[in-house]
């Protein structure tokens, strides 16, 4: 029987919501080795980063942010901790389990902080999909955690899991909140080497929608194109452009009063609406829409059993010749007679009123704008999606051929689903960043809109292959992006417009407890000030600028108010006091760099205070501020320091 002495308040009302699911008869996905993603994600111990200048690129203010970090994603995002229910929008790329694309290491299912990568596990492994799930479920518990209230997930996926990861999503974020199931065309030609096994070329992959809460969610409509304006026209000289729109809607068999007839000044004829379609306005706004255009009607009951007709009151001469006048002078009232007076009568819609965007419903070919904004299963074609190929020849185009990737996501898919989900100064989050393609996307939506969105990549690459790509071709791709060098098939450079931006490469090193920390020599805390330091009221938008090295004694950094931060700390084998020699040493380096107080130190121990100072003491508020719960992890564990691979 389990223990849950050592449980968490929100640990044991999660068991008890999914025992009352169970005896309710909720739908749930049991694999074999399941375990609680929370139960393994509290295991994990958030670790040390270790800035790189080299690979990072831009000033200080620049690389503060966005943010690429190599290493494993699940102690990336433990670590992490400032961005923890900051997010937008993750939008990722997870490997498929197509055999040779994932790792999985049965320790981990013990110790998810076991540094062993483990074997890749091979399409003809029977237990493939519960080391897939195994390997994932904890990823997608901490993804859901680094959401805001307001956060979507968009997940990419082939068929192979596809049912799976519906299932694992629908329990873990609730069904309600699926937003859509994308079905995006990733090829446009049939494949021709279809073996027997396969039956069916493939040529659609999918990109599953939830939102952490879809009452709090927006989905932005996309951009309106010419072409979709172009149907608006003008033909009776109305100042307003307008386009073809219907007064009638589904629903015949359940609104019958509404289904009735209305006669024509120009014919005489009375019309109707089209089989199984009513009228979708009340019949006394119809009615006064029909004298707009010079005559009155009354109801008249044709004795058929249905509802009593509009027709016109008086002379059908007197009727038809003030319709004609009107018709010829021009700017038609907003319920018209088609093709001349000759066809049905229908409503002019105008394009000031129409939403300004394109709500992502279907096809993009669907000019139908008065839909709801729901999406559902939608489709979206190679035209506005991109397809693989393309998402390889970007990248080559970029950083040259011969990168090895096979299957690159491309820019049109991420930075659509980008502009949709994630608000102009959002946080985009891509635990499996690949070769960079989510970070690609941000950068090039901030130059040509000018919108402020930041983004955070996490890439491990196979470092046991000595294949590093996330400084190799992720870091390189990124900082392509922001110069604008290109590569020519011939090999040969040119240039396209620069990205605005920078970014920060850090390294995932050791795990952290309060031994780690206090063993830190000076350059290592420096590091893992600037990575974990949030304000309360700014959090994931807060960050600290670092100034050049080698120019102070205790100033390391400014605030984006302007305020200085201080660290005392010359070594773990060196006193770190704040006495009155190091305040006073403090004030004068603050008064030399034109900064205001308060005064922001970091150090061991404090007996001398002194004014405006805000003292953080060494390495309980650093341990703070990576979120260690003192309850279940304490300070000092008296784990030994661990190096990741």
């Amino acid at each position: 029987m389990a223990s849950y002495d050592n449980f968490s308040r929100e640990d044991l009302l999660r068991i008890l919501r999914q025992r009352d699911e169970e005896e309710q008869g909720a739908l749930r996905l049991h694999y074999h080795g399941e375990t609680p993603p929370w139960q393994i994600v509290r295991q994990v111990r958030p670790r040390c980063q270790k800035i790189e200048p080299r690979l990072s690129w831009g000033n200080e203010a620049e690389q503060a942010e966005n943010l690429l970090i190599e290493g494993d994603n699940l102690q990336a995002m433990v670590s992490l901790y400032k961005y923890r229910g900051q997010v937008d929008l993750i939008v990722t790329d997870p490997p498929y389990n197509t055999g040779n694309d994932f790792r999985y290491n049965d320790k981990w299912d013990i110790d998810p902080n076991d540094t062993d990568l483990g074997r890749f596990v091979p399409a003809d492994d029977g237990s493939r999909h519960s080391k897939w799930l195994r390997f994932m479920v904890p990823r997608l518990w901490m993804m859901r955690e680094m959401l805001k209230p307001s956060g979507v997930l968009a997940i990419c996926i082939d068929h192979r899991e596809l049912f799976r990861l519906g299932l694992v999503l629908d329990e873990m974020f609730g069904e309600e909140n699926r937003i859509a199931v994308i079905n995006w065309q990733k090829t446009y030609a049939p494949k021709n080497n279809v073996g027997k096994r396969t039956h069916v070329s493939t040529s659609t992959e999918y990109v599953l929608v939830y939102a952490k809460s879809v009452d709090r969610a927006v989905t932005t409509l996309l951009p309106r194109s010419e072409a979709m304006n172009s149907r608006y026209d003008a033909p009776d000289g109305d100042p307003n452009l307008w386009a073809p729109g219907d007064f009638t809607g589904r629903g015949a068999d359940t609104h019958w009063g509404q289904v009735y007839g209305i006669q024509s000044p120009f014919t005489g004829e009375i019309m109707w609406p089209s089989e199984g379609r009513c009228w979708a306005i009340e019949r006394k706004r119809l009615k006064a829409l029909l004298e707009l255009w010079g005559c009155k009607y009354t109801n008249k009951d044709m004795h058929d059993g249905r509802a009593p007709c509009l027709v016109i009151k008086g002379s059908l001469e007197k009727a038809k010749a003030a319709a004609e006048r009107i018709l010829t002078a021009g700017n038609w009232p907003v319920g018209y007679w088609r093709d001349g007076g000759l066809g049905h009568f229908r409503m002019k819609v105008y394009l000031k009123h129409v939403k300004q965007g394109v709500v992502p419903m279907t096809y993009w070919g669907d000019e139908e704008f008065d839909t709801p904004d729901y999406l559902g299963p939608v489709s979206w074609d190679h035209e506005q999606s991109g397809h693989s190929q393309s998402g390889i020849n970007e990248l080559s185009s970029i950083v040259g051929r011969g990168h090895g990737f096979e299957t690159v996501k491309p820019l049109k898919l991420i930075r659509k689903i980008i502009q949709i989900w994630c608000p102009q100064k959002g946080i985009v989050l891509d635990p499996f960043a690949g070769s960079g393609t989510t970070g690609h996307a941000v950068l090039e939506i901030n130059r040509e809109t000018g919108s402020e969105r930041r983004f955070v990549l996490v890439e491990q690459g196979r470092p046991e292959r000595g294949d590093s790509y996330a400084r190799s071709l992720t870091c390189e791709r990124l900082k392509r992006a922001l110069t604008g060098e290109r590569v020519h098939k011939d090999g040969t450079s040119y240039q396209v417009d620069p990205c605005p931006g920078g970014f920060r490469f850090s390294k995932l090193t050791s795990k952290i407890d309060a031994a780690a920390v206090l063993s830190l020599q000076r350059e290592e805390m420096l590091d893992l000030l600037l990575t974990s330091h949030w304000d309360q009221g700014e959090r994931a938008s807060s960050h600290l600028q670092r100034l050049p090295a080698g120019q102070h004694e205790y100033l390391f950094a400014r605030s984006g108010r302007g305020e200085g931060f201080f660290l005392v700390w010359a070594g773990p084998d060196r006193p770190s006091v704040l006495n009155r020699d190091v305040f006073r040493g403090i004030v004068e380096e603050a008064r030399s760099s034109g900064l205001t107080p308060p005064y922001h130190v970091y150090a061991r121990t404090a007996i001398y205070p002194g004014p405006n100072v805000l003292f953080y003491q060494i390495p309980d508020r650093i341990l703070e501020k990576l979120g260690f719960n003192e309850a279940t992890q304490p300070f000092a564990s008296g784990e030994s320091v661990e190096e990741a691979a």
